[in-house]
């Protein structure tokens, strides 16, 4: 598996952890590592967070990683100013089978494109590499197919005629696995900014040696079964976040929240971005949502709540002693079936707790005295209102939660391409 864009936080005074690392703990049959950092991390204005400063390449492997390196590409104009790398890794998938696997993502720039496209042309002809597959985002669109052709057609590429007229020997020695596979339900189509209007290019490619048969490829990552799957835990991350965020501000942090940018059609406040255009962002602690007094009332609530829980417990419980205690042949003999509920020992004050394990804190407690079935009704009345309040006060709160930006549903703006491939 290769991953674009990597997060990793590499700073002295938080924990070092990568997204990569995350992935690996959720899928313990990859047991082999390569990753590398690329740059930094674009922050958006008067950001105050620090986390997640770095982004790179990595590869995620079940076969053995037996080798590995980084590729540096040279820098071109000043268009595309981050840095651009690629990984290589030689995987063993048997004693005397190996792979070349390689990990790209080109400049948007098209100058640097041909220039990332031509160092790696040359890269795999100085090694000599074979059962190469080059794997990641291309940055290739429709209207620019110069660096593309270098790697799959035969055709004179428009990189080589403006920059790089001798190198054509070159040209043509792999194939798009997309394009060589004989039969697609769909485009390949990888990429859109927005869910509207759709899928429009292919950016992200396998390309893959002419030897190398292709079995199976597709496309994976659509939002409608991302969003079927795991909208409540996308809710419950949100949810978190506002929380977060309100103590930020109760710790005296200053800034703009969100780890990225917003787009047009969405507003950064309280660390997560919500629908109704770009001119709604707020920067902590000036987002009503999420003050410190918001902080400080959620933590009323969930010790209200915590203490009402336990209580409503404990109320079923000497409910239960209670009724253990109580001889229901009596009712049996009346009504001719067997109901705790008229137990009259369920509305007299009883103690159930022996002497010898009572504190002095007991004391404070003065409404666990209450009958058991009376201080069962008091709780329950109480908890509900305790709901009722809680959703009036966090109302603002609670509708920022649910602003879900459609384009949040999809895992990344990037689709990924999967294959099966056979030497």
């Amino acid at each position: 598996m290769a991953f674009q864009e990597v997060r990793q936080t590499v700073l002295k005074t938080y924990p070092a952890t990568s997204q990569l690392d995350e992935f690996k703990s959720l899928l313990p049959e990859f047991k082999w590592t390569f990753s590398r950092v690329a740059g930094e991390v674009s922050k958006p204005l008067n950001s105050y967070w620090y986390e997640w400063n770095k982004e790179g390449l990595g590869i995620l492997s079940r076969k053995q990683i037996i080798a590995s390196t980084v590729i540096n590409f040279t820098s071109v104009g000043q268009t595309d100013t981050n840095p651009r790398i690629a990984l290589h890794a030689k995987i063993r998938l048997d004693p005397s089978t190996f792979v070349n696997v390689i990990v790209v993502h080109f400049s948007y720039d098209r100058h640097q494109q041909c220039s990332n496209a031509e160092e790696l042309m040359r890269y795999i002809s100085t090694l000599e590499l074979f059962n190469v597959i080059i794997l990641g985002d291309f940055n290739a669109y429709t209207d620019f197919p110069g660096p593309m052709d270098m790697f799959t057609s035969k055709r004179q590429s428009s990189c080589f005629i403006k920059r790089y007229p001798n190198l054509s020997y070159l040209i043509g020695t792999f194939k798009d696995a997309w394009i060589s596979f004989d039969s697609h339900d769909s485009t390949g189509f990888t990429f859109s900014n927005m869910p509207e209007p759709g899928l429009v290019n292919r950016p992200d490619r396998i390309i893959i040696s002419k030897n190398l048969t292709v079995k199976q490829i597709s496309v994976t990552g659509n939002g409608l079964a991302y969003k079927n799957n795991l909208y409540t835990s996308v809710l419950r991350n949100r949810a978190l976040t506002v929380i977060q965020t309100s103590y930020d501000s109760f710790m005296g942090m200053h800034g703009y929240s969100c780890f990225h940018d917003c787009g047009p059609h969405g507003s950064c406040r309280c660390g997560v971005c919500i629908h109704g255009g770009n001119k709604l962002n707020c920067n902590i602690p000036d987002c009503n949502e999420c003050t410190s007094w918001v902080f400080l009332l959620f933590l009323f609530f969930v010790v209200s709540f915590c203490v009402a829980v336990v209580t409503l417990f404990y109320s079923v419980v000497k409910a239960l002693v209670v009724s253990s205690r109580f001889n229901q042949e009596l009712v049996w003999d009346i009504l001719g079936y067997r109901c705790c509920l008229f137990n009259k020992g369920l509305f007299l004050k009883i103690d159930i707790v022996p002497r010898k394990y009572k504190s002095k804190m007991a004391s404070f407690f003065v409404i666990c005295r209450l009958p058991p079935f009376v201080l069962m009704f008091l709780m329950s009345i109480y908890l509900f209102s305790l709901l009722c309040f809680f959703n009036v006060i966090f109302n603002d709160s609670i509708n920022l939660i649910y602003s879900v930006l459609p384009e949040e549903m999809f895992p990344s703006d990037h689709l990924m391409v999967f294959t099966k491939l056979s030497l």
